[in-house]
């Protein structure tokens, strides 16, 4: 019979191996690509479990933007309680920025519920299908290897400390990144069928944010890429092309019936009175900002008083030509060099997790910009050391262009975060993804001069981003109705 202690000793010891089990089965699962499916329900969980209990926007209707872009999509029902996409009629938008906000109003008109409400169980569809399925697939795609659960659930985390509520806001900046990451995979497929969607999703991203216009060239190269790979194929570049022309002849009838234009494009300008190219306008609010936010309650404006001294010194209110702003630049390289890194900066200097400013800024602010600037620290380095070629090879060259053009054009304009969300996307994704902290302890193993010049770049990267930052903050000018970017 055995002793009280041994039997006590003997639970311990199956406690401490059923621990060691668990643990070893944990760091395995994480080691192993995970299905889809198991993805799904994990962003699903926690974007659902952060909604519940009261995360992102509240009350009972849409603020700025997002607010219009809800009362566009309810405008698409015309006054005999027809539904009609030739019912569209504002100049600014793309009529698909209106119609994927469309499934909130069918949640909201199905359950009464409030309009923030509705956005949130819409937003979680469109996280899962970001973050659980377009972003680790396009991944696998381009990099020819599955990513682990570890990392990829990194990726999830990181997104979420950094972009959560903007899930629960109708307005283009996700819907339009994720029709353009959609298109990127769907030339991965051999299938005829993927490529009518790739080209039903790059013309879409287009219409629902035209800046995207500029991913259009290396995301057909990316797609003559695959072509290539695939076995050359017409029935695949027609299926293209008609994918892209049913997404963009809606815009088209639309821009024929209400502002007498042939073009299949959104007119993108200022308002119905003010014709001017919306973004000529953003290139003269570029020059006069540094950095553009809002919160619940006013307009958070910084102003950029060398910009403002240059318009002074060549006594310009705004831009009435591309030329003339060139002309401008030309004269003062310097000046707009400076400015637009600073605006690069901000872009990427994510303060939120919103697209409004929910709350004041607590004392984990500081914190929150020290994990951003390290994970945009790590994207940068893996995406900058090594063979310089790694990054030159296709198809990742395209896919890269793909996502940096757009943000190229967006630089100069007022800077919002949102603005440059397929670069910090970018970054986070190669951070989370690539990096490998045994690479740099190689490097630093027995040369302690090598430890000193990485802790003094380490030391100025941080220092540099938080100079930035604080150097941005002091510009804030008080909303006293006409502002910077009012005209």
């Amino acid at each position: 019979m055995h002793s009280p202690e041994f039997i006590r000793q003997a639970g311990d010891a199956q406690a401490t191996a059923t621990s060691h089990q668990t643990t070893a089965w944990w760091l395995t699962a994480l080691r192993q690509p995970w299905p889809v499916a198991v993805r799904i329900v994990v962003v699903v969980a926690l974007y659902g479990c952060y909604f519940l209990l009261g995360g992102g926007l509240q009350g009972e209707r849409m603020p700025y933007d997002a607010g219009h872009y809800w009362e566009l999509a309810v405008g698409f029902k015309g006054k005999n309680g027809s539904f009609s996409l030739l019912n569209f009629q504002d100049p600014t938008r793309g009529y698909l920025a209106a119609l994927v906000q469309f499934p909130a109003l069918i949640v909201r008109y199905l359950t009464n519920c409030t309009m923030p409400t509705a956005a949130k169980v819409t937003g979680t569809g469109w996280a899962a299908f970001l973050f659980a399925f377009l972003i680790p697939e396009l991944w696998q795609s381009l990099a020819r290897r599955r990513i682990s659960g570890g990392r990829w659930l990194l990726l999830v985390l990181l997104t979420f400390g950094f972009w959560r509520d903007h899930f629960s806001f109708t307005a283009s900046d996700i819907p339009a990144l994720a029709l353009l990451l959609l298109a990127l995979w769907a030339v991965s497929c051999a299938p005829v069928g993927w490529w009518l969607v790739a080209g039903l999703s790059l013309a879409g991203a287009t219409n629902c944010r035209p800046m995207y216009l500029a991913a259009v060239p290396p995301a057909l190269l990316l797609a003559a890429w695959w072509s290539r790979q695939h076995g050359r194929s017409w029935q695949r570049w027609l299926a293209l092309l008609v994918g892209a022309a049913v997404a963009l002849g809606p815009q088209l009838a639309i821009n024929r019936l209400h502002f007498n234009s042939n073009s299949p494009l959104v007119e993108a300008q200022v308002s119905n009175v003010q014709h001017a190219p919306l973004y000529l306008k953003q290139l003269t609010w570029g020059t006069r900002v540094l950095r553009y936010d809002t919160d619940l309650r006013q307009r958070l404006v910084y102003a950029d008083s060398a910009g403002l001294a240059v318009l002074r010194r060549e006594g310009l209110m705004e831009y009435t030509s591309y030329g003339q702003f060139f002309g401008t630049v030309g004269r003062h390289p310097v000046d707009y060099g400076w400015r637009y890194i600073r605006h690069l900066f901000n872009g990427l200097d994510v303060l939120q997790p919103s697209l409004y400013l929910l709350r004041d800024y607590g004392p984990e602010r500081p914190w929150l910009q020290l994990l951003n600037y390290s994970a945009i620290g790590l994207g940068l380095s893996v995406l900058l050391s090594g063979p310089l070629n790694r990054w030159l090879r296709w198809p990742q060259a395209w896919a890269v262009l793909t996502l940096l053009l757009p943000c190229l054009i967006a630089v100069p304009m007022a800077m919002e975060g949102r603005f440059l969300l397929p670069l910090h996307l970018l970054l986070l994704t190669t951070a989370a993804f690539e990096f490998k902290p045994q690479h740099p302890k190689r490097w630093l193993q027995g040369q302690p001069i090598r430890a000193l010049v990485m802790l003094v770049l380490v030391a100025a990267w941080l220092g540099g981003c938080f100079w930035l930052s604080s150097t941005t903050t002091r510009n804030l000018v008080p909303d006293r109705g006409k502002s910077l970017v009012d005209d």
